[in-house]
């Protein structure tokens, strides 16, 4: 199980370890609503992927934003060095056939002479640092360049890579709706009934366990209970619409923590727990071998999530 130290969040993952092979095209009702079960979770799946890019994307572009800020920061620092190292030049350059006292004799401004000659004396001693400073200062300006534009098109193959996942997305629930489409109305109600009395058995169990407790886990729970019936979509937030981490994200938001809206990132945060035994109220519960599932922990073994496309927010 994984929790974050500042407050009773854990993670456990219990569920299958991976979704069933592709099946051949159906020949029961049976076999069609497992294959469009696998369809849809497949699209799910490919939906969180969706959302951890986009979430990468979102990250990646904040991180470019200061490394800009240092590249005009640095090209300050390089353009004042770069001034002082041509002044140094300059008054060499100028005085370079008179003496000091020769100088000072013929100049209207004594006392500013001096100064400027100090100054001048000063940096002439260092201009060997000055030198070395600005070397250094261009290196890292390159350096800094250079990994602005890596991290540029880092973004750009991230944002392509979106538009993939999405078309992969749609191809699953295409695929799905195909399969429905081959079923005749009977044998389509069969299925939307044996749904109707999962989700309904899943209630009346939950209702035999009502939600206690004046803990952060149990007030992140009640928020998830209080969408129990809003549908499920694709990078879904709220207020009227989920995907899995966009519903345990603002659970837990709702409590004062700060999660990621990925479920991944979510499944790195926590402290890992082995026994089902030990799960709390609120708790995050992971599905599959590629935690692209995740759900909050509702006592009594059930878990509030929503499912997959085409499906709303409820018990399992």
């Amino acid at each position: 199980m994984l929790g974050l130290t500042s407050v009773a969040l854990t993670v456990l993952f219990v569920f299958p370890a991976s979704l069933p092979a592709a099946a051949q095209p159906p020949v029961t009702v049976a076999e069609a609503k497992d294959l469009i079960e696998q369809l849809q979770n497949d699209a799910a799946g490919i939906d969180q992927q969706y959302t951890g890019v986009k979430e990468q994307i979102k990250q990646g572009r904040a991180q470019l934003r200061l490394k800009r800020a240092d590249v005009k920061a640095q090209t300050d620092k390089v353009a004042q060095i770069r001034l002082q190292v041509g002044q140094v030049a300059l008054a060499q350059f100028q005085n370079r056939n008179l003496d000091t006292a020769a100088q000072l004799f013929v100049t209207p401004d004594t006392e500013g002479f001096v100064s400027q000659i100090s100054t001048v004396q000063k940096v002439t001693e260092n201009q060997n640092s000055l030198l070395q400073d600005y070397q250094q200062a261009q290196a890292n300006l390159v350096a800094l360049e250079h990994s602005s534009e890596t991290d540029l098109a880092t973004l750009v193959e991230k944002e392509k890579q979106l538009k993939s996942l999405a078309d992969s997305s749609d191809k699953k629930i295409a695929e799905a709706k195909k399969v429905l489409a081959k079923l005749t109305a009977s044998q389509w109600q069969q299925i939307a009934d044996a749904e109707k009395r999962a989700t309904a058995r899943a209630s009346r169990q939950a209702s035999r366990s009502p939600i206690s407790g004046s803990g952060k886990g149990a007030k992140a729970l009640a928020f998830a209970k209080a969408q129990l019936g809003e549908l499920y979509a694709p990078s879904g937030a709220g207020p009227s619409s989920w995907d899995y981490s966009g519903l345990t994200m603002k659970a837990w938001r709702s409590v004062g923590v700060s999660l990621p809206h990925s479920s991944t990132q979510q499944f790195s945060l926590g402290r890992r727990i082995n026994d089902k035994a030990d799960l709390e109220l609120g708790d995050l519960v992971f599905f599959y071998s590629d935690i692209h599932h995740v759900g909050l922990y509702a006592g009594n073994g059930q878990v509030i999530h929503p499912p997959r496309p085409g499906k709303s927010v409820e018990y399992i």
